[in-house]
């Protein structure tokens, strides 16, 4: 039933002007009746306000829950950089999601993705059903094909932000791409200051800002100098990207050749006042060659392989002071392109045994020429004292002992190694045999 209720004050102006009309007014029986019935009807009156104020009689309202999302969703900032990569699952850097996997959504339940469609689908999803992070653990392949698990986003995030890039590294001087230098032996000291392709300037203060900021800004560079440090603790200070990788070759147990050439970027070595030209090829150990175009071809070779290589003929060479290309196809050749620069060669045939020959069994192996690996275990003697080998380091170990008296260390026969292209095993018994075989495979 619908209610009328009445400002107090009109009530009371009512009952104010009943009264003052009261008292003006003859006292005879009508008008007594007349007031009579006035002050009952006022009665009533109070009587129905009274019951339409007590609070029990109010219909009571219960206010209900406002119907709204939340404005900001976290999101794993990963997610934003997954990329279609194959039929197999979606890249993220260098490593692979493999199909299928799970997201969750921002209700708590999961949707299972097992390829492009099903994952542009779900990134279509808004409200509750918005995909917000990956279900761990994942499968994932690296650039190599091996397949792994990750149990967390941390572990997928130092994956992710230790990619090295495939381009960029002539971008600035004074700018290297970003990624984490954890798989060559160094740590970044924080904070870092970086910058992006358009110039904007940012700071991170911990691993996992950079990630975060790597994942979701690129391209992204470090602002050089850098300050690394190394397994020991001590502080590297990278000026360049030749600087970079010098150190990265500095790495112990790295199998990284350093740079030879260069053209803005890398320094030039071994090449005198000429510049090697692009493209060029490398030929590596197998046999195989392969074709650098650029510096980023080239820097990515470098990093992304752990064989040795050389350069290949021909290549060309632009002579810095009179401008002149030459193009070079045999040692002759690149002999006269140094003797003009001033560089007098001298080349003599190598005196069989002229070092021990240890050192010319171990430091030989995985040069192109040769191309064999030593078979272990092997055996090496120092002062009477036999050291077992059971890879290169055992070795360097004994050689660091006795550095200042290297022909102190004698290898025990026999010993054998496989030459790499055809696994053929060759076994010696003397220093003598060693040193023929290098030599004549030199």
């Amino acid at each position: 039933m619908q209610r009328l209720t009445l400002p107090l004050h009109i009530v009371g102006d009512t009952v104010r002007s009943f009264a003052f009309q009261k008292f003006l007014q003859p006292f005879n029986e009508s008008t007594i009746m007349n007031s009579l019935f006035k002050i009952s009807v006022l009665l009533l009156f109070a009587g129905l306000l009274s019951t339409a104020c007590d609070k029990e009689n109010f219909d009571e309202i219960t206010p209900e829950a406002p119907d709204y999302q939340p404005d900001t969703v976290e999101v794993n900032n990963l997610m934003i950089a997954l990329r279609p990569n194959s039929s197999d699952g979606l890249a993220l850097g260098c490593i692979t999601i493999n199909y299928p996997f799970d997201l969750l959504q921002e209700s708590g339940d999961s949707i299972t993705i097992s390829s492009d469609a099903d994952f542009d689908a779900a990134l279509a999803l808004v409200g509750l059903e918005q995909v917000v992070d990956f279900v761990f653990p994942l499968s994932v392949t690296d650039s190599e094909g091996n397949i792994s698990q990750v149990a967390d986003n941390e572990e997928l995030g130092l994956a992710f932000a230790s990619c090295v890039p495939n381009g960029n590294w002539t971008y600035s001087p004074g700018l290297l791409p970003v990624f984490l230098f954890e798989d060559w032996c160094y740590s970044l000291v924080y904070p870092v200051s970086l910058e992006d392709g358009d110039g904007n300037a940012y700071t991170v203060n911990t691993e996992q800002e950079l990630i975060d900021l790597f994942a979701t800004v690129s391209p992204l560079f470090y602002v050089l100098p850098l300050t690394v440090t190394d397994v020991d603790g001590n502080q590297v200070v990278i000026d360049d990207v030749d600087s970079f990788f010098a150190a990265v070759d500095s790495c112990v147990g790295t199998t990284i050749t350093p740079p030879v050439i260069v053209g803005a970027v890398f320094q030039i070595e071994g090449f005198g006042c000429n510049e090697l030209v692009f493209p060029f090829n490398l030929e590596l150990s197998d046999g195989s060659v392969v074709t650098i175009n650029d510096e980023d071809d080239y820097a990515n070779f470098v990093l992304g392989n752990d064989e040795n290589f050389q350069l290949a003929y021909p290549f060309s060479l632009v002579n810095l002071i009179t401008g002149d290309t030459l193009n070079i196809d045999t040692d002759d050749a690149f002999i006269e392109s140094l003797e003009a620069c001033g560089i007098i060669i001298i080349i003599e045939e190598p005196d069989s045994c002229s070092a021990p020959a240890h050192i010319f069994l171990f430091f030989n192996q995985g040069i192109i020429q040769c191309n064999y690996t030593v078979n272990y275990p092997a055996q090496v003697e120092a002062e009477g004292v036999i050291y077992d080998l059971d890879d290169m380091n055992d070795y360097f170990a004994v050689y660091n002992m006795y550095s200042s008296q290297i022909d102190a260390i004698d290898i025990v026969y026999p010993i054998s190694i496989t030459l790499v292209n055809s696994g053929d095993i060759i076994e010696f018994n003397s220093d003598a045999e060693i040193c023929a075989f290098i030599n004549d495979c030199g």
